[in-house]
């Protein structure tokens, strides 16, 4: 398995894989955010999880001044974080996430935030297996990085 950080050739499997995570956005919604974050890849990058040439996964990062529960100010961000469904309960997300947590604490954060909807009820779970508390409803998640 690799995890690599998106290349412009990756944009129709990443719309893929936003709109699996996000259907309630329409494909030109996707695409307008996909542009703006492509931008701004230093600061907000976005990694891949793949296995002998299929993308599974992703994971979508930036860094906030703020987030609940949290008491720096320089946070690192999980945006969107996806991995299709056959590949689930196999560590593959850990990864994608472990891996934003080095790449947020390669800038300076000492703190790790994340949240999510009812609309995941999986989400929950997994952010506390990966050592996340909850700190707040609607469902928003903090870590200490170190």
């Amino acid at each position: 398995m690799i995890i690599r950080l998106i290349e412009k050739k990756d944009f129709g499997e990443w719309l893929k894989l936003r709109y699996d995570l996000w259907p309630y956005h329409t494909l030109s919604e996707l695409e307008d955010e996909m542009k703006e974050i492509f931008e701004e890849i230093d600061i907000k990058p976005v990694f891949f999880a793949e296995d002998k040439g299929i993308i599974y996964g992703f994971i979508e990062l930036s860094i906030r001044d703020s987030a609940p529960g949290c008491l720096t100010n320089i946070i690192g961000f999980i945006e969107g974080w996806y991995v299709k469904p056959e590949f689930r309960k196999l560590g593959k997300g850990k990864m994608l996430v472990e891996m934003g947590e080095q790449w947020a604490i390669s800038k300076g954060c000492k703190e790790m935030a994340s949240d999510t909807t009812e609309r995941y009820p999986d989400s929950p779970v997994a952010h506390v297996a990966l050592g996340y508390e909850e700190v707040s409803l609607p469902l928003h998640y903090k870590k200490d990085l170190l």
